[in-house]
């Protein structure tokens, strides 16, 4: 049975689930080394992207328009793993992972800039 999400966004879901080393793990490991147990098997990395999948879409559009990309298709081919996406649920999996890496690096620069004040 996979893991159900019940957090309102994936900030709240990481704050939530994950210790502080935990996310600065995953800024250094990232996801596929199974670092966050909740989003190993890809029946829990489904259940997130389908919780998630509008803020996942939003924050793909905005990297990719900072990033000057033309599309995000162009920006996902650049993630670590998007060679070894062969399907839907792969693509899912693949996005799930970014996305939670994505926030963890956000938090930490928000302590980051915290601490600096």
């Amino acid at each position: 049975m996979p893991v159900e999400f019940k957090e309102n966004s994936i900030k709240e879901w990481i704050i939530n689930n994950l210790e502080e080393g935990q996310i600065a793990d995953v800024i250094l490991e990232g996801c596929q080394s199974g670092i966050v147990s909740e989003l190993i098997y890809y029946a829990d990395t489904e259940a997130f992207y389908e919780k998630y999948k509008e803020e996942i879409w939003d924050r793909l559009s905005n990297m990719a328009d900072d990033m000057g990309e033309p599309s995000i298709l162009h920006l996902i081919v650049t993630f670590n793993g998007s060679k070894e996406v062969g399907s839907d649920l792969q693509l899912r999996n693949l996005l799930a992972w970014w996305a939670c890496e994505d926030v963890c690096r956000e938090i930490i620069a928000e302590k980051e800039d915290e601490a600096a004040e």
